[in-house]
């Protein structure tokens, strides 16, 4: 469904598709927002030890 999803999906678009199709792109893009939010954190949590360890550096 996520190929699918590559399509420009307009109010006219949605409009003329069935309930069914609507909740699996609904529950499609709540599965990718909850994978970059994880994503997301996971660089903010490299970013900070990236943080820690160049301000270690400059007090060495």
């Amino acid at each position: 469904m996520e190929k699918k999803l590559g399509l420009k999906l307009d109010r006219e678009i949605l409009k003329q598709l069935g309930t069914e199709q609507l909740v699996e792109i609904t529950i499609d893009q709540g599965k990718s927002i909850e994978k970059l939010t994880n994503r997301v954190v996971e660089v903010e949590k490299e970013i900070e030890k990236l943080k820690v360890s160049r301000d270690l550096e400059t007090i060495t």
